[in-house]
């Protein structure tokens, strides 16, 4: 472990061994009361024109903690989302773990949010952190195992059946989306039905629009199935391609929707219907299964 004492802001120093898998850093400080905002950088190079694999803006103004990269002087798309777990003349401790795909960011030992990699953190060369808090020590840890760190990467939650739902319906799915998960939908559209829609997103806020890992919306008014993703409130390209509509009104169905590594493959009574490839990564922040519109749900099971 290397570890860097009482530094005052604004404050930039080298990553000792740079960041890989398994790094952690830990930034222990107290928020001083009047405090508007705070940030923490990983930066690519020594001066904060460099570029930023990760920003952390902790922002009691807005009472929100935003996650953004920057590359070539430009900011990417942020990401608000999640709680804001900070108090005036309070003590906190936060932690950054880089895995393969994304860093987890940990507030006095409960998960807060997960950003996915938009730069290669290999690239990482120093922390840089400026603003109004209290910095009492910023530690460096080397290869760090996700199960020494349960406090970072928890066990997941049993995900219980749910029964009869009222449409519209949001089910927490806590911890995420992982590969091998199934989903099981038994529903019934009404004899009148113009369509319905399954998406799996983040969260089940309406504004801002929430992420769609996967949309699926059934339209018996031209008797397509489109599939689509949705990112920062942009819809990306259509996928409309079925070899048949499964779907009738009246008639009850079982949806599987099976999450793989590399897509979302969907079953109707017992066929396979449609594949689609992943186009919003990390899995892990998709955390809402969300039901709508002209449908009528029996059962939602998890395995």
């Amino acid at each position: 472990m290397s570890q860097i004492m009482g530094p005052a802001l604004p404050f930039q120093s080298a990553i000792p061994g740079g960041i890989y898998n398994g790094k952690m850093i830990e930034v222990k400080g107290k928020i001083p009361y009047g405090a508007d905002r705070f940030e923490i950088n990983l930066m690519t190079g020594f001066d904060m024109s460099s570029d930023r694999t990760l920003h952390l803006g902790i922002r009691f103004d807005q009472r929100c903690v935003v996650r953004n990269h920057k590359q070539y002087d430009q900011w990417g798309p942020e990401e608000r989302q999640g709680p804001f777990p900070f108090s005036f003349g309070r003590d906190f401790t936060m932690l950054i773990l880089a895995e393969k795909t994304q860093y987890r960011i940990a507030v006095n030992n409960e998960p807060c949010w997960d950003f996915g990699h938009r730069l290669p953190m290999d690239q990482v060369k120093s922390i840089a952190v400026r603003g109004f808090f209290d910095v009492y020590h910023i530690n460096f840890y080397d290869a760090l195992k996700p199960s020494a760190s349960p406090k970072v990467k928890r066990a997941r939650t049993r995900l219980p059946p749910v029964n009869n739902p009222t449409i519209p319906y949001a089910y927490p799915i806590y911890d995420g989306l992982e590969p091998g998960m199934s989903i099981y939908i038994n529903g019934r559209p009404p004899s009148n039905s113009c369509k319905f829609t399954i998406s799996l997103q983040t969260g089940d806020a309406q504004y801002p629009p929430p992420d769609l890992a996967f949309h699926l919306d059934s339209r018996f008014y031209n008797r397509s199935v489109v599939r689509n993703t949705r990112c920062n409130g942009v819809w990306a390209a259509e996928e409309t391609a079925i070899s048949r509509f499964p779907f009738q009104p009246g008639i009850s169905f079982e949806m599987v929707v099976q999450v793989e590594e590399d897509k979302f493959s969907v079953s109707i009574n017992g066929q396979r219907f449609i594949d689609f490839r992943h186009r919003l990564r990390p899995l892990e922040k998709f955390d809402t299964l969300y039901i709508d519109k002209d449908v009528s749900i029996s059962s939602i099971r998890f395995s």
